[in-house]
Order: C-alpha cells, then sequence, then structure tokens
C-alpha cells in the first residue's frame, strides 16, 4: 500500500489525512504547513462563489478567458502573453513536458514540483546548490548549462524565503540564452513580499517563463489558479491546449479577488509583523536558527541537543499544530523545519506549544512524550502552487 508520503511527492497538504492521524477525536488543527495567504480569501468571496454555483452546469469560459484579459491589465501585460491553469503547479508540469528538456537544473534546495515534472518529462536532472543563507553561484551555474537545457529558479526561494534580486535573476536569463538554454522562475510568493520591483515579468526575454501562484496570493488551495508568463510563443499553448483547464468557480473567484482594492496592503501588513513576531520569539528561547526570509513562511533550523523534527512535529500535532518538516528537502536534514505566517493567536499557540516541546526536551527525560509516529513518516505542507 502506498504511503501518505508516495501521494503527495513529500509536501502534503492533506488535513483529513492529518486529522485522522493525529487528532482523531476531530479537534481543530492550525496548518502551519501550508504557506498560503494568511489573510484569507477576500471577504465576500464565498458569498459570491455560492451565487455562482447554478454556472456549474455549463463550461467555463475557454482559456479563461475574461479573467485572462483582467489580469493581463492587472499584471501590466500583453494577454498572449498570459496562460492560466489549474494552479501554478499544472502550468510548471505543463511546461516542461511541452519543452521536453534535455536536463532541468533544480536549486537545492527547493520545490519538489520541479524535479517531479522534469523526471515526468523524461529529463535528466541536475541539483545545483543554494544552501539556507547563501547565495546563488551565477558563475558555477552559467558554465554548467548548455544548449536544450532548462534552468529552474524559485524566487523568494522555497522554503528558504530568501528573496533574490531581479539583476542577478537577469543576469541568469541573459546567461542562459547564450548558452541556448531556457530558465522558468516561480515567482509564487513575490505578490507576498512587497517587493514587486524584483520580478521579472516584464522582462521579455525569449528564453525566459515566470510562474504566478495566485492560489498562494489569494488563499485558494482549494480552488487552484495560477498563471503562467511567458514570451510571444505563449500562445501556441493557449490555442492547442486544454481551453477548460480552469474551471468556472476558480474564474468567477479570481474576477472576484482582482476587484478587491486593499487586500494586498492588509495581507503585506500582516505578513510583515507576524514574521517578526515568530522570528523573535523563536530566536528568544534559545534553540533554534532562524533564516530571515522575505515571504509568508520561515525556515527554522533546531540546535538544541537532542532536537528531532519527527519527534517536533508529532508534539505539536498531539497538540493540534501542524509544522512542515523541511527534511525531505534536498540537502536538509531532520534538524529542519518551516512554518507559515499565520494570525497573532494560532502564532501564539505555535509559541507556547514550541516552549512546551523544548520544556520537556530539555527535562532529560529523552524522546518526546505522546509521540505516535507512523513508519513511513508524514510530511504535512500545502506546498502544492
Amino acid at each position: 500500500m502506498n504511503s501518505f508520503y508516495d501521494e503527495t511527492g513529500g509536501h502534503g497538504g492533506d488535513l483529513t489525512g492529518a486529522a485522522r492521524r493525529w487528532n482523531p477525536a476531530g479537534g481543530k488543527l492550525i496548518d502551519f504547513s501550508s504557506n498560503v495567504n494568511p489573510l484569507g480569501p477576500p471577504k465576500g468571496l464565498i458569498d459570491h462563489l455560492s451565487e455562482s454555483l447554478p454556472e456549474i452546469v455549463h463550461y467555463p469560459s475557454p482559456q479563461a478567458r475574461e479573467l485572462r484579459t483582467e489580469l493581463s491589465r492587472f499584471l501590466g501585460l500583453q494577454e498572449n502573453r498570459l496562460i492560466l491553469g489549474n494552479g501554478a503547479n499544472e502550468l510548471i508540469h505543463l511546461l516542461v513536458i511541452w519543452k521536453r528538456p534535455r536536463r532541468v537544473f533544480v536549486p537545492a534546495p527547493t520545490f519538489s514540483e520541479y524535479e517531479r515534472a522534469a523526471r515526468l518529462a523524461g529529463a535528466g536532472v541536475k541539483h545545483y546548490p543554494l544552501p539556507p543563507g547563501e547565495d546563488l553561484d551565477l558563475q558555477f551555474l552559467a558554465g554548467a548549462i548548455g544548449r536544450g537545457d532548462l534552468v529552474v529558479f524559485c524566487n523568494p526561494s522555497n522554503p528558504t524565503g530568501k528573496l533574490f534580486s531581479g539583476s542577478l535573476l537577469s543576469s541568469l536569463a541573459r546567461a542562459a540564452e547564450d548558452s541556448g538554454a531556457l530558465v522558468m522562475i516561480d515567482e509564487s510568493f513575490i505578490p507576498l513580499t512587497g517587493r514587486p520591483e524584483e520580478s521579472l515579468r516584464h522582462a521579455g526575454n525569449d528564453n525566459l517563463w515566470i510562474a504566478l501562484s495566485l492560489t498562494k496570493l489569494w488563499s485558494l488551495p482549494g480552488l487552484r489558479l495560477g498563471c503562467l508568463i511567458g514570451p510571444d510563443e505563449a500562445a501556441e499553448l493557449s490555442r492547442w491546449g486544454d481551453p477548460w483547464r480552469v474551471n468556472i468557480l476558480a474564474q468567477k473567484a479570481g474576477l472576484y479577488c482582482l476587484e478587491q482594492e486593499g487586500y494586498l496592503e492588509e495581507t503585506l501588513a500582516l505578513i510583515e509583523e507576524e514574521r517578526l513576531f515568530i522570528s523573535r520569539s523563536l530566536k528568544e528561547t534559545g534553540a533554534f536558527r532562524v533564516f530571515e526570509g522575505a515571504a509568508n513562511f520561515l525556515l527554522v533550523q533546531g540546535t538544541e541537543p537532542g532536537f528531532d523534527v519527527l519527534d517536533f512535529q508529532d508534539f505539536l500535532a498531539g497538540r493540534g499544530v501542524l509544522i512542515r518538516r523541511a527534511d525531505n528537502f534536498n540537502g536538509l536534514d531532520r534538524s529542519y523545519f518551516r512554518v507559515a505566517v499565520l494570525k497573532r493567536p494560532d502564532n501564539i499557540r505555535l509559541v507556547e506549544e514550541t516552549e512546551k516541546y523544548l520544556k520537556y526536551l530539555r527535562s532529560g527525560k529523552g524522546g518526546c512524550p505522546e509521540t505516535n509516529r507512523s513508519k513511513t513518516g508524514f510530511f504535512p505542507g500545502g506546498d502544492g502552487r
């Protein structure tokens, strides 16, 4: 029988599975493993979609026509450069399968779907180092790539949250172009950083593709909505691809969200304040190294003797708090985990339960009380774009 890990590719997001495993009584689960907008969907969206339910008897607008038009205006881009899909993850897979690169260069550590898409397309996978807290070695990467390759980059990086400058990634795109390679930059978290100037969506390089998760931006993981931005040839995917890739409710949601003024500003204020609160609180315990990032999540490393992320996950999950183990990211071990930025009451709960865990760990009794670790492991995550 396949484990949950097999089914999810390592990042999960299966809250019903988490509830069965850790919380059989049915109590509330606070999900720090899913890094979507902590503000939640714009107010009024649920009622708006309820009114649209009768329309599910009809086919959705082909290629999300109306939403693509409005999104192109919102982003300041030509409409023919946009492809909308059932989440950014679907579009990442679609691009790799369409282009059939010889090799795909993937940073380590990073989001697992880049490698999964490459292997599904029959491409070779080459990992290049991008350790937490370190910069990209552009010279090394530029010297390694060649014609027919695809270079993948995530900005801000997942799981580290580090934001790289647009000028650096422009240099990467130019170096790849000189070598006859393509570049795909996943900018799913840039809207949640407040730093749109670092985006390359306006660069217009013929070899450059940008993935953008609207799922993350508007907190719609159950609906799925994403965008791929490319050169003029992007229109070919719209012409020959599935015309009904985006369902009618996701299209309605996207159009509604684009009209909500002040939503992004409120989101950014919340993320900045609460990211600082979590970072400061975890550092004050003296048991963690926090990697300061620009996105709506934090990568953390446990430095306390005896810390094990499997025990830590079990301890917290048994108390209704889910974190994202990070030891299944390439290059990270069982001292790493990732937490999303949520609202203050939930963040306080995370800190309080963490302090209880540390108190027990420091007691010298060993192990972790009330653990229920499975032999296969469980990775709640919600990384899916």
